[in-house]
């Protein structure tokens, strides 16, 4: 079961509707908008459901540190994930779950990663 959180929307881009910038326990966040069946407002909170697009191939690394951030990679979607993968659920600002990430690297469970996702999709 994928865990709902409150976001308020910061921006919604004025060509691409579907890229929005939210703000998720306390982090700035550019997504994308995969589900959204009504008109999203700037300046209202929502209810909504995270998901990481990851890319084929490697996308983890091992890192030092203990913050959960994000950062964005470019003008796009991609980003850097950091956080720490427990089993099936990787917690960062939001936690993550069935990422299927500890499958592929079982030798990173309990340890502080960073991933590298194509985008992360929000579904309101």
């Amino acid at each position: 079961m994928t865990k709902k959180y409150e976001a308020l929307v910061v921006e919604v881009d004025e060509v691409v509707e579907e890229a929005m910038v939210l703000l998720v326990e306390g982090m700035l966040v550019k997504c994308f908008a995969s589900y959204c069946p009504f008109e999203v407002e700037v300046g209202k909170q929502y209810l909504v459901e995270f998901e990481m697009v990851l890319p084929e191939g490697s996308c983890v690394l091992a890192a030092k540190g203990c913050d959960t951030k994000v950062e964005m990679i470019g003008c796009g979607f991609s980003c850097v994930i950091s956080g720490y993968l427990d089993g099936d659920v990787f917690r960062s600002f939001i936690d993550f779950m069935d990422q299927e990430i500890h499958y592929e690297y079982p030798h990173l469970n309990e340890s502080y990663i960073e991933v590298i996702a194509e985008r992360i999709d929000v579904a309101f």
